[in-house]
């Protein structure tokens, strides 16, 4: 029986081996078969939206590159302080927190922003909505109600600007002069924050308490067409320097672009030395104010934080709160009297007065 298996299994692998013998070497490849028909032409796609429009906007990417160039090297790109992205800062330091809010005369977004970015193109210019040159248009320029006092302001395009510069609502809030009574302060940061330029431009939300200055504009006010525009995005002097989408009046080694302000003050010399005593009687205006309230224990020595906290609170009277918010807000506007000189001078002057 076993002979019998392994004569098996032998034929097995004779036949096998006799086999993959007959299969020859592999012959040439033939030719190409003909060419099948040629398939139906499926239907026309849609139109990508605003495609056909590119070069209405594109079609001077010079002006276009000049104009980033201008605003990455700005205060809105590189100072914002974009990472504070919580709900409450977000509205004015993000860009998605700003457009989220702008124009209603909210003071918070819905929620912390995620991926927080810095004011850019998108922020104030209608980016690709139409596909056309009316994508320049800005994102809102409808007049501003103030959060602080509620005066509203209409300053054409630089509306836009007003919604972040402006005063938060501090605790205690501005009182009216004449009311009595007491106020606490819990904070050394008690005033209008960074953003008061808009107020002072429009001569709002002082603290107008009685005295021998009236509460009247400057110049700037009424007669300077689209506000902070007219002036912060001047002509250019020099790229990146000041003006344009710099948004900066003055280079960083202190030169003046004057380019904004010619169309009035035609004698350049003469509006230099305008602004420098403007600037001077402010700032020793703010000099005097400023110690006044530090020997009245209100400040403290550095003449910029409030010498309070919660667990040191201050008690201050109407007028003593209120020359407290003068002092600030005049500060924090930055211009020394250049955006309103006229109503910042009799915040000042009717403050002293009242403290003395």
């Amino acid at each position: 029986m076993r002979l019998k298996i392994i004569f098996a299994s032998l034929l097995s692998l004779a036949l096998a081996l006799s086999l993959s013998s007959c299969e020859g070497d592999r012959g040439p490849i033939g030719p190409t078969g003909p060419e099948g028909p040629t398939g139906s032409e499926g239907p026309i796609g849609q139109t990508g939206e605003g495609v056909q429009n590119c070069q209405e906007c594109h079609s001077s990417n010079q002006l276009i590159a000049a104009k980033m160039f201008q605003w990455e090297n700005s205060i809105h790109a590189l100072g914002g302080h974009y990472e504070r992205n919580q709900a409450s800062c977000a509205i004015c330091h993000t860009s998605q927190g700003f457009l989220e809010v702008v124009g209603t005369g909210a003071t918070s977004a819905g929620a912390d922003v995620k991926d927080p970015l810095p004011q850019n193109c998108y922020t104030c210019h209608q980016i690709h909505q139409t596909y056309t040159q009316e994508d320049w248009a800005l994102t809102n320029a409808d007049p501003v109600t103030f959060w602080v006092k509620g005066g509203t302001a209409d300053i054409g395009k630089g509306n836009l600007c007003l919604n972040c510069h402006q005063a938060r609502i501090p605790s205690p809030e501005v009182p009216e002069p004449g009311t009595g009574g007491m106020y606490t302060v819990t904070s050394s940061r008690y005033g209008p924050h960074h953003g008061s330029q808009g107020m002072m431009f429009t001569g709002n939300a002082g603290y107008e308490v009685a005295g021998s200055v009236n509460y009247t504009d400057g110049f700037h006010t009424p007669i300077v067409e689209n506000g902070c525009v007219t002036c912060h995005m001047a002509e250019t002097t020099g790229g990146r320097d000041a003006g344009g989408h710099t948004f900066r009046v003055a280079s960083e080694d202190g030169e003046l672009n004057t380019n904004g302000c010619i169309q009035c003050h035609m004698d350049e010399d003469e509006l230099l030395a305008l602004v420098d005593d403007t600037q001077a009687e402010l700032e020793d205006l703010l000099l005097q104010l400023g110690t006044k309230l530090f020997e009245m224990g209100i400040l403290r020595d550095n003449l910029e934080s409030v010498n309070a906290s919660s667990s040191a609170p201050l008690e201050l009277t109407d007028d003593e709160v209120g020359a407290l918010w003068n002092y600030q807000y005049v500060r924090e506007d930055k211009s020394l009297g250049v955006h309103n000189g006229k109503y910042a001078r009799a915040l000042l002057i009717n403050s002293l007065e009242s403290l003395n």
